[in-house]
């Protein structure tokens, strides 16, 4: 039997829903800043323990929810260090992921740590390890990445298996449980502060006033820095451009006092995200090479599953296609026949020439690319006024 709300709740008219759901999502709102607050607190206090490692430990995090870049700078620090000649490994929590397999699992668990990649070859599979971690695994060749939520066993794991020197943590500013000899807070600048809320009326996972805990604020895509909340792709269709470099630049400064008051004293360093390269995906799992300028002029339909999807369009709009349509998914999102299906419509209905993902989702969508037309752009993030590695330096990394 269908509730008395039901044609209210399946009606077309959103506002009404909102009205009667604002109390519930009123006490929700409170009751996680409650706990969020009480939690900072404890360790504050000392009350709630943190344990050490004996080597160093760099966190990579945020307080948006949704994609800030964080993944793309721990791969852009660990390949820095990895140059300079320090044995590095990644710990992730593993979103999203299967922690065993039927039959017997085929890799070392300690406590549930799962080691992904002993920086050789891969150890497990995707829904072992989950989407990011998966990809790390392939960009970060002689890098161990190991997965799950006990960061502190990871560690240990990482260190007796690995010797390994210095540990990076994906996604690590709230996992408190471990000492972090740098906290590094990744801030988008097309969206710094998100919606101004707590989850789960908002996207913030902590007060910003968190960000005292800092250590280095890294913003990214800086070269996007717009005006109000929220990315705004380039219109292709339109010929809209991106801010003149004099307004960009006030946007950028704006941003920074705002987060030089929530965060006295700690480093700003600004990045982009850079395109680095384009390839099409083949059936056989290969790829073929192309040069970035063959967008120009395409019509493109941009899938992704990845919490800034607007961003990845912006990147697109760079190359001057003839247009760039969006079909995004949810967050590590798992692709499915029907979502395949889904897509082969809307490429007939925009008259896209080909689909353009990004790395993140390239593994989830292979199984299709005998289906579909699939290119992938690769992206880097790169650090444009600092140097990161001499900021580690300060804190003996």
């Amino acid at each position: 039997m269908k509730s008395a709300l039901y044609p209210l709740i399946t009606s077309d008219r959103p506002g009404l829903l909102r009205i009667l759901l604002w109390p519930v999502g009123a006490l929700l709102k409170r009751a996680y800043a409650a706990v969020v607050s009480l939690r900072d607190i404890l360790y504050t206090r000392g009350i709630f323990q943190t344990r050490r490692l004996p080597c160093p430990v760099i966190s990579v995090g945020n307080i948006v929810v949704g994609g800030t870049g964080k993944t793309p700078a721990v791969i852009a620090i660990a390949k820095q260090l990895q140059t300079d000649g320090v044995r590095v490994a990644v710990l992730l929590r593993g979103y999203k992921r299967h922690s065993s397999r039927p039959g017997g699992a085929l890799f070392k668990r300690a406590k549930n740590v799962t080691i992904v990649s002993d920086g050789e070859r891969c150890r497990c599979s995707l829904a072992e390890s989950g989407d990011e971690a998966a990809m790390m695994a392939r960009l970060l060749p002689g890098i161990p990445i190991l997965v799950g939520r006990h960061r502190y066993a990871a560690g240990q794991l990482a260190m007796a298996r690995f010797k390994s020197e210095v540990l990076l943590l994906d996604d690590g500013f709230q996992h408190r449980q471990l000492h972090r000899d740098v906290d590094i807070v990744t801030v988008d600048a097309t969206r710094p502060f998100g919606t101004g809320q707590l989850l789960p009326a908002g996207t913030l996972r902590e007060p910003l006033t968190a960000l005292h805990r800092a250590d280095i604020i890294l913003l990214t895509r800086t070269d996007f820095a717009l005006p109000g909340r929220g990315a705004k792709p380039v219109n292709v269709k339109t010929g809209r451009a991106l801010l003149p470099e004099e307004e960009r630049q006030a946007v950028l400064s704006d941003i920074k006092e705002k987060l030089g008051r929530l965060a006295p004293n700690t480093p700003i360093m600004e990045s982009v995200h850079r395109p680095m390269q384009l390839y099409r995906l083949r059936a056989a799992r290969d790829s073929e090479q192309l040069s970035l300028s063959w967008l120009s002029g395409k019509r493109l339909l941009a899938v992704c599953g990845i919490g800034n999807p607007n961003a990845f369009v912006t990147t697109l709009t760079q190359y001057t296609p003839a247009t760039v349509d969006l079909l995004a998914f949810p967050d590590h999102h798992a692709y499915t026949e029907a979502d395949c299906q889904r897509i082969r419509r809307k490429l007939k209905q925009t008259g896209a020439e080909c689909v353009v993902t990004t790395q993140k989702d390239e593994q989830k969508l292979a199984r299709f690319a005998g289906e579909l037309p699939i290119t992938v752009l690769a992206v880097a993030l790169v650090v444009t006024d600092s140097d990161i590695l001499a900021s580690l330096s300060l804190y003996k990394i």
